[in-house]
């Protein structure tokens, strides 16, 4: 099962994709009852939205709002929610833009040990972030986006890349290095082998 999750403003339009099912967090609740779009599911301490925007939301739904000191981000709460009802494809909009402390920890939350088996993509209008489990992988050039990345989260991680610009055999991977930015497909598949879990960043520019 496929759902989308709107975190805050997006920077890429989701009114071509409202009929698909929605869960909203904190001020995407908002965001998605202003465009028309009823959330299945809502999460949050909705501490990032106005007295007048908790009004609006009262009157379209109830809503549990969760503690504001908590272990976990909302975000978080979020997908392992959707994760435990059964969804094993979540597209995440408006979770790059804003501090840098949540881009990268939304990133890394991409390990977490319970979202493992779960497709999870985290998209904006210039990329979409995407793990990749250890293991082969066939996967798809994006029509919107020119290049593609791998960042290994590990060291030591040992990639092979086929169907792309710049391929490789085996290469083993240091953190820090460079070598897999800016790679580009050269048709609309390619093969991927990674012998631990590494980000797949394709991108427009």
């Amino acid at each position: 099962m496929h759902i989308n999750v709107l975190v805050r403003e997006a920077d890429v339009p989701i009114d071509n994709i409202s009929k698909e099912p929605w869960a909203g967090v904190d001020h995407g609740v908002y965001l998605l009852l202003k465009k028309g779009i009823i959330p299945g599911y809502t999460y949050g301490d909705f501490d990032s939205i106005t007295e007048e925007e908790r009004r609006f939301i009262d009157e379209k739904l109830d809503i549990n709002p969760v503690e504001s000191e908590k272990d976990d981000t909302d975000l978080e709460i979020a997908l392992l929610d959707l994760t435990g009802r059964g969804y094993t494809s979540i597209d995440v909009y408006g979770a790059t833009g804003g501090r840098l402390d949540h881009l990268l920890g939304n990133t890394q939350m991409l390990l977490h040990e319970k979202l493992a088996d779960v497709k999870i993509r985290i998209i904006d209008a210039h990329n979409v972030v995407e793990l990749l489990a250890h293991g082969r992988h066939e996967v798809s050039k994006d029509k919107k986006m020119k290049y593609v990345s791998f960042l290994p989260m590990y060291d030591g991680t040992v990639l092979t890349l086929e169907q792309f610009k710049y391929p490789l055999m085996g290469t083993k991977l240091s953190l820090g290095s460079t070598l897999t930015i800016s790679n580009e497909f050269t048709g609309e598949r390619g093969s991927v082998e990674t012998s631990e879990p590494i980000l797949m960043i394709q991108s427009i520019d």
